[in-house]
């Protein structure tokens, strides 16, 4: 049994129902049909070209997420984000300096901070 045959079946089956139907509920499936009918949509058809060409811009300048007051604060998060970013590297790089500097003009050698026991003996010094 094919699809044909299973509708045609299904028809025969409701059609013998039909005279038996109260009027009250076949106004509400002739409303319920009108709904669905006016509710549908026909599927889209495939197109040559990329998907979302011409469309995107329409989309995105109507869209309740792309408003005024959600770019700027996007653009403030961003701004704050980048400052941040640029503090902790400029923080970062006087720290280096600095340690560099003072290894610079020590007294000790370089090859001394290099060695292990040296920071064992840096230990029991300081305490």
């Amino acid at each position: 049994m094919n699809e044909q045959e299973l509708a045609r079946k299904i028809i025969q089956h409701l059609d013998h129902g039909l005279g038996q139907i109260k009027q009250g509920t076949l106004y509400q499936l002739q409303s319920a049909r009108k709904a669905a009918l006016d509710r549908y949509r026909e599927a889209p058809q495939p197109v040559l070209g990329l998907a979302w060409a011409g469309d995107i811009a329409f989309r995105l300048s109507h869209s309740r997420h792309f408003n005024a007051r959600n770019l700027l604060a996007l653009g403030l998060l961003l701004s704050s984000l980048i400052g941040v970013t640029y503090w902790q590297l400029l923080i970062q790089s006087n720290d280096i300096a600095e340690i560099d500097a003072s290894l610079l003009t020590g007294e000790l050698p370089i090859g001394a901070y290099l060695d292990s026991d040296f920071e064992a003996w840096l230990k029991r010094s300081s305490q």
